[in-house]
């Protein structure tokens, strides 16, 4: 398989990390910035840390220059790698949110929901394994990542898609990599959807996440699924998205809707996803985006 690896800034390059699952080719990217050390922004799952392993390489890094994993959440996709890549890189320490840390540690719970969320998608992307939690670096809002010659990565908690999630911005450059906080962004269709998976989505979080991003007035955001959009003003899109889908999803969750019937509502009144219709993979992720609001709604009965 041809490496895929894009330069995206004087810094930055981006890596499609294109896991051997059918239709999964340019939707998870991992991002290497380089200083005088290095650090990578996503790891993917196991079944693809050889993919990252081999663009370090060919990048001509030396893996003991790797000082951060930086994760925006500890989804499978974004993190389940972790583990295994952590055993290459001696100097490398992960970083993470305080509430997914633990679960970094000793995934075990983290496996049970993701096979119970993801199905067999999950055995595919390979087995969670575990990071000395020595090695493991709590990310919270304040903490700086100086890689030297003038590149420096700020840590944002950005709960909302996850409780665990953050964000990194290099406020010299305006750069954001925004994992899911602001949905999912297929460059290559120019679709920007929602990503609202149980069990961790809270609607009224992911809204105050986006105000505190808009408010950083960045240039460029990076998103793991996938590219590079130079328009900040997809933050906003991604909000009024996100209060179309929980209107319609309520409404169908009232009147006891499946999610089928509810998803051809949305696509009615967004109807670019239509394209989407006949990607089977992103098929099972509106549906499994769906069934998240309908969990949230759902924890946010039994809260009232």
């Amino acid at each position: 398989m041809e490496l895929d690896i894009r330069k995206v800034s004087e810094n930055v390059y981006l890596v499609d990390l294109n896991p051997p699952i059918e239709e999964f080719e340019n939707f998870i990217a991992s991002y290497i910035v380089i200083g005088d050390q290095v650090a990578i922004i996503e790891t993917g799952p196991s079944s693809s840390i050889g993919t990252l392993l081999k663009a370090l390489e060919s990048l001509s890094i030396d893996f003991s220059k790797v000082s951060y994993v930086a994760l925006t959440h500890i989804h499978i996709d974004h993190g389940g790698g972790s583990g295994k890549l952590l055993r290459d890189l001696p100097n490398a320490r992960l970083v993470t949110h305080e509430v997914g840390a633990p679960h970094m540690a000793n995934p075990r719970r983290l496996t049970e929901s993701t096979v119970k969320v993801l199905g067999e998608l999950a055995k595919k992307y390979g087995e969670i394994e575990p990071v000395p939690a020595d090695r493991i670096i709590v990310g919270r809002d304040g903490l700086t990542l100086n890689l030297g010659g003038g590149v420096e990565l700020e840590v944002l908690e950005a709960p909302g898609h996850a409780p665990h999630h953050l964000c990194f911005f290099n406020r010299k450059t305006g750069e954001l990599w925004l994992g899911e906080a602001g949905g999912v962004y297929l460059e290559d269709l120019g679709i920007l959807r929602p990503s609202t998976p149980a069990p961790g989505f809270d609607y009224a979080k992911n809204l105050e996440t986006i105000d505190k991003l808009l408010a950083l007035n960045p240039k460029t955001l990076y998103y793991t699924h996938f590219g590079v959009a130079n328009n900040p003003e997809n933050l906003k899109i991604y909000k009024e998205k996100l209060n179309m889908w929980l209107r319609i999803v309520s409404e169908g969750y009232q009147e006891n809707r499946s999610p089928e019937e509810i998803l051809q509502r949305i696509v009615g009144e967004d109807p670019e996803l239509e394209k989407l219709l006949t990607i089977k993979r992103e098929k099972f992720f509106l549906l499994s985006n769906i069934n998240g609001i309908i969990h949230y709604l759902r924890k946010r009965e039994t809260r009232k």
